[in-house]
């Protein structure tokens, strides 16, 4: 499934949202001559299945509205007798399902328009998914038929198509494929690190002596590390200087629960771990084959315009949690702006932890079969311009004229859906 296919995620949220129903449900949805269409926008007649699935996605938006304001799941009488938005809930249900009506339109226009076609592969996923989705009860009991799924889910792939079309590689709107490398290497680095805690098991934190030699130790690998005549032998040994480290960490920590276990007259008692052999004597061992299995990709923490919008209201969090945003946030900044490649060093994160971290240089992984796939382009250009995709679709859409069936409407007002499951 593509993408910004967004049918599968709200026939989820259909299934999870919904509550339970006893006796009294209303019947299933029917439509008549004058209710096949709800809506004209632009010319384009909209099916009322397409328009109900949109009412019934609208009415989950609302649930979750009041469960994100509440802290409860709301009944279905909760969402009926709401007001949201300065609206009561059917009129709110209804103005957003208009919308996504004409953002529907949009798509199929601006389709026809760049002279788009679904692919044979498009077309093969689009029937599994009405297969997938044939028995869900949530659309059949109310009219969304399999011609309206159908057409909601092509609608999904013609969005993705138009996308592509405008932002992607080499796109009127979007960028070469070298411009999206250099975004995303200004964005993106490598890092091996490994953490030497300088707290206890218990979470005390030990005293001075003892984090001086940690430090030494720090110190030691780093020195190590850097000796290392070229920057693949230096990825390789601070994975040995974690195995040391981890060696020396499991050893202190089992000596000090010894101790404890003899000053309370206890008997101290260890695991022991034996190798596993083949039938020819010799030992096994477990290799990876992936060379950047302890590695991780770090990406570079930016001020949004929507964070600054957050920050501007005045919040209250603990003085922890604000301790640890801004560790954060220095060991980003000095992941980018201070730490040079393939030299290792000690980074104090907070009091009680020393990293020993090294950076490599991101544009080695950047390949087909790593970090430069194609799921990865596609994911990049969504991150980089869907923004401006969803804006551009909704101006197009925003210039429509629209005709609303009122029969319907009243017809097919949201509360008159069967929104409930029944009790076994």
């Amino acid at each position: 499934m593509n993408k910004f296919n967004k049918f599968a995620a709200a026939a989820a949220a259909f299934a999870l949202a919904v509550t339970t129903a006893g006796c009294g449900a209303p019947e299933a949805i029917t439509f008549g001559k004058g209710t096949q269409t709800a809506l004209t926008v632009d010319g384009y007649e909209v099916p009322a299945g397409v328009f109900i699935y949109n009412e019934i996605s609208a009415y989950n938006n609302a649930a979750y509205e009041l469960y994100t304001k509440n802290g409860s799941e709301p009944s279905l009488d909760d969402v009926k007798n709401a007001t949201i938005e300065d609206l009561d809930a059917t009129s709110w249900i209804q103005n957003k399902a208009t919308e996504a009506c004409k953002d529907f339109v949009a798509n199929e226009k601006e389709f026809e328009k760049i002279g788009g076609k679904l692919t044979d592969e498009d077309l093969d996923n689009i029937k599994g998914i009405i297969s997938a989705n044939s028995a869900n009860t949530m659309f059949s009991e109310n009219g969304i038929g399999e011609d309206s799924l159908r057409k909601i889910i092509e609608n999904s792939y013609k969005q993705d198509a138009i996308f592509k079309h405008y932002y992607g590689i080499g796109g009127e709107k979007g960028c070469s494929e070298d411009e999206l490398k250099e975004y995303f290497q200004d964005k993106t680095t490598r890092v091996k690190y490994f953490t030497i805690s300088l707290q206890d098991e218990n979470g005390e934190k030990y005293d001075a002596d003892e984090i001086r030699e940690l430090n030494k130790m720090a110190d030691k690998y780093v020195k190590d590390i850097n000796a290392e005549k070229s920057d693949e032998a230096k990825l390789k040994k601070i994975d040995e200087c974690e195995e040391e480290y981890n060696e020396f960490a499991k050893k202190r920590a089992e000596e000090a629960a010894k101790k404890a276990a003899e000053e309370a007259g206890e008997v101290y008692t260890t695991t022991t771990t034996v190798a596993t052999t083949t039938a020819s004597g010799e030992t096994t061992t477990t290799t990876t084959t992936d060379p950047y299995a302890n590695e991780v990709t770090v990406t570079k923490y930016t001020t949004t315009a929507a964070d600054e919008s957050k920050n501007a209201v005045t919040t209250t969090i603990s003085a922890e949690a604000e301790a640890s945003q801004k560790a954060f946030r220095d060991y980003n900044s000095y992941l980018f702006d201070k730490l040079g490649y393939y030299k290792a060093e000690k980074y104090e994160y907070d009091e009680n932890t020393l990293y020993v971290v090294i950076k490599a240089d991101i544009k080695e992984r950047m390949t087909e079969d790593d970090l430069w796939s194609e799921s990865n382009i596609d994911s990049l250009l969504s991150e980089r311009y869907y923004e401006d995709f969803e804006n551009m679709m909704k101006g197009i859409a925003e210039g429509y004229d629209l005709n609303k069936n009122s029969s319907a409407y009243r017809k097919f007002s949201p509360f008159k859906l069967k929104l409930e499951t029944e009790n076994a």
